[in-house]
């Protein structure tokens, strides 16, 4: 081939990344010609193959979603997935799984046969003439100009370049690295192809017409070093994959090829294995239509190409199936090949004639270098999914399959779904469709997501909280003594659970926060009125974060455990605490975000009954000294009274709206009304109603000791000693709990801006806003703190929070 010559992509292999990539030429005027080994370019080879929302997505791009979609005639595919055990026993549900994904991602998931597929991009040519069948691979030879292949007939083409799509066991690529090692030895690693491990082996196949199978209802199946994928397809098909973990891992040359005898032989012994409790894998298999058994490759080569020559799917990154993904991958690769021809292009005045065998490695280098990291990430997580169903750690299978459904949403499997597709690419030059989706795909957020050294941002946070932490080791002292002998001196006489510890425990909390009302210093009284509005906003947000559904199942899930902490601990110890939590446990999408509706409507009227009323009460002069020490009594068991409340009406709410229906059957009717965002308007108002309140106390207080002359707002809220002093001399129990509270506070201060700061910058991390709305909203929580409190500040940051989780996504 001749400098200047017309751009040609030679693709060996007609298979579904061949023909995928073969469309996406076809858009923009480039050549092809593809060889393909087989009679037809649909062979029955007796495959199916699972498309998810990150390959379905390209898919649509070049005009396939559609005919896709017509196989399944308008029907839900998925009405029910389980995860069952290997009895067959149902151990998790998740209710329309394909419904769900396309909520979220704008595609859902479809399992058909291999062949319509290939049919469908086949037919979706312009230039089939292109597409050679009878033409096997046999070598290659790159030269200046250009590179030529030869096939097993004898019969030559000649290319620009290259593109190995032969599957798994790749002659181009095997010429590719014998070429390679020949022209520039040390090329490629002539071990590596000889370490791919198998791990296990698979029986997979399509069955038709099975007795008792429930259409429309997909299975995972764990079991001991076994695990199954069964899936409905349609006209009545059923798709399995039996997996099967092997003795001992085989690598390379030693990785068995199976004969129909080792088939037979794999059929007899697992042939009364469950699927479900009435359903065996003999059952299906009886009524297949086509089966195999297969090794198992697993792996990701470290160089995918050379010279003039790539090699994309399964001949350079192959994933356990059982996590759907190796079509999906293949048809990114492809777009990603396109857009680093096209940047080529582009670069080379709008023409790839006469490409050089340098240029085609610097395109190469750009592809490998977007899809490697995520290809690890694929093939890690399928063999994870993997090795959980097959119990290969018992205990941690145990815990993952049977007990955290117990305390996890649904949003913590699908999150786990969503991670692998949201970075997904596309061929950035086509327009992706319209299509309603809740979460967006990485590419289609306001920035791009942070991706290098975001654990020191987290690091930064913990190290500061558990200084914080340790400080209060240090500031924390609390003259208990000698509160217990002011309060033999002062008429407390709390006596709620008779004479016992209890009451006496009791006394002395209330006697803590009756000391400084009692202060003839009011910068005391004043920095409690201070401090205590100003905690509406953690009790409040902590439960907010408690029920949203991406924190389910996590520590952040437990908002009364805080409440008790604070009233136990002080709030300059909870603070710092759930700070560290925030930061590991809080969910990430904005499907997470939800809130239950009842729930939101619920914290207003339980804030106010529970904390702010006890708390006004506790606060004011009352005539009864009796009267008064039992409010400040009560006041104790203020923050887990609001959460009490919270879940009372909440609950009753629920019960009201259910009518006389059953709690399964308002579930599933209203199973989607996460994705409607009703609770954002509540919750907002409920920001509204927290800033409201503590902005109010906090200008109130500051504005009422500006104008004391006995008071100075410095000494009052910075007043503090230095808290590795050995001892502060201070001169009374007025003086020491006043320092003690100052302590709380300002510890607790500290940890709600790191949490608001942090807060921020993990938007940025996510992509979910733009660097100049994170500065500026840092900013704001800054002057925040001074203007209208940290408590007031917070839950107007959550409120502006909101807006941005609830705003992301297309309708």
């Amino acid at each position: 081939m001749k400098p200047g010559n017309e751009f040609k992509v030679i693709i060996a292999g007609g298979g579904i990344a061949g023909l995928t990539l073969a469309n996406m030429l076809e858009k923009f005027g480039l050549n092809y010609t593809i060889l393909e080994s087989h009679s037809e370019i649909a062979p029955a080879v007796g495959a199916s193959i699972g498309l998810f929302p990150n390959g379905l997505r390209i898919l649509d791009q070049i005009g396939c979603y559609e005919q896709i979609l017509d196989i399944f005639k308008g029907e839900d595919p998925y009405r029910m997935t389980y995860v069952r055990d290997r009895r067959g026993k149902v151990l998790a549900i998740q209710h329309s799984l394909s419904g769900e994904l396309e909520r979220r991602h704008g595609y859902g998931l479809l399992f058909f046969d291999r062949q319509d597929l290939l049919r469908i991009l086949y037919e979706n040519l312009q230039h089939k003439d292109r597409v050679l069948l009878r033409k096997k691979f046999a070598t290659a030879s790159v030269t200046d100009e250009g590179i030529r292949v030869t096939c097993a007939d004898g019969s030559t083409f000649d290319g620009t370049i290259l593109v190995g799509a032969d599957g798994v066991h790749s002659a181009v690529r095997s010429s590719m690295i014998s070429l390679g090692n020949k022209i520039r030895p040390g090329s490629f690693d002539v071990n590596e192809v000889d370490n791919i491990p198998c791990y296990y082996r698979c029986s997979f196949g399509i069955a038709q017409h099975v007795p008792n199978w429930v259409k429309g209802t997909q299975h995972r199946v764990a079991g001991r070093h076994q695990s199954q994928l069964v899936v409905s397809g349609p006209q009545d098909r059923v798709y399995w994959f039996l997996f099967d973990k092997l003795p001992q891992t085989k690598y390379g040359k030693d990785i068995p090829n199976y004969t129909k005898k080792d088939e037979d032989d794999f059929v007899r012994e697992n042939f009364d294995v469950h699927i479900t409790e009435e359903v065996t894998f003999g059952q299906v298999y009886s009524k297949r239509l086509s089966s195999t058994l297969t090794p198992l490759h697993e792996f990701v080569l470290k160089k995918w190409f050379f010279d003039r020559i790539l090699a994309i799917g399964d001949s350079v990154h192959k994933p356990d199936p059982t996590g759907g993904q190796g079509a999906n991958g293949a048809i990114e690769s492809c777009a990603e090949l396109i857009n680093a021809l096209l940047r080529m292009k582009d670069n080379r005045g709008g023409t790839l004639d006469g490409l050089s065998g340098a240029e085609a490695e610097k395109v190469f280098s750009e592809m490998q270098g977007a899809r490697h990291e995520r290809a690890h990430l694929v093939v890690d997580a399928s063999h994870r999914i993997e090795s959980i169903l097959s119990h290969e750690n018992p205990i941690l299978s145990t815990l993952v399959l049977k007990y955290l459904p117990l305390v996890c949403d649904v949003e913590n499997n699908l999150a786990q779904m969503s991670k692998i597709y949201i970075g997904s690419t596309t061929v950035k030059a086509l327009p992706v469709p319209k299509r309603p989706r809740a979460i967006l795909y990485c590419d289609e957020l306001p920035s791009a997501p942070v991706t290098k050294n975001t654990s020191v941002v987290r690091n930064v946070l913990v190290g500061g909280m558990g200084l914080a932490l340790f400080v209060t080791t240090r500031a924390w002292r609390l003259p208990l003594d000698a509160v217990e002998e002011w309060i033999n001196k002062a008429p407390v006489t709390i006596r709620w659970f008779g004479e016992n510890h209890a009451s006496k425990v009791l006394n002395t909390y209330a006697s803590v926060l009756a000391i400084p009302m009692m202060d003839k210093d009011p910068s005391a009284r004043l920095h409690l009125v201070n401090f205590l509005s100003q905690l509406l906003s953690p009790l409040l947000i902590y439960s907010i974060e408690g029920h949203r559904s991406g924190n389910q199942g996590t520590p952040l899930a437990l908002p009364s455990a805080y409440s008790v902490g604070m009233q136990i601990l002080g709030i300059g110890r909870i603070g710092p605490a759930h700070a560290i939590l925030s930061s590991s446990f809080t969910h990430e999408l904005p499907t997470g975000r939800p809130v239950p509706v009842s729930v939101a409507k619920s914290l207003v009227p339980a804030v106010t009954l529970g904390y702010v009323l006890p708390t006004i009460l506790a606060l004011a002069p009352v005539p009864s000294f009796r009267r008064w020490q039992n409010l400040l009594a009560f006041w104790q068991f203020a923050p887990p009274l609001f959460n009490v409340l919270t879940s009372v009406f909440s609950a009753g709410l629920e019960r009201w709206q259910r009518g006389r229906k059953s709690v399964a059957e308002y579930e599933e009717e209203h199973r989607l009304d996460c994705y409607k965002k009703e609770d954002v308007p509540i919750l907002k108002s409920v920001y509204t109603y927290a800033f409201a309140v503590q902005a109010t106390a906090h200008i109130a207080t500051l504005s009422y000791a500006s104008m004391h002359p006995g008071v100075s707002i410095v000494r009052t809220f910075f007043g503090l000693p230095n808290p590795f002093a050995p001892s502060w001399n201070l001169p009374d129990i007025f003086a020491e709990v006043a320092t003690f509270f100052r302590y709380d506070m300002a510890v607790a201060v500290a940890s709600f801006v790191s949490n608001n700061l942090y807060s921020i910058w993990d938007l940025r991390r996510l992509g979910y806003i733009k660097t100049t709305e994170a500065i500026k909203a840092a900013a704001a929580v800054i002057a925040g703190q001074f203007l209208v409190g940290s408590g007031a500040t917070w839950a107007g940051l959550w409120y502006w929070r909101e807006e941005k989780l609830a705003g992301l996504g297309i309708d």
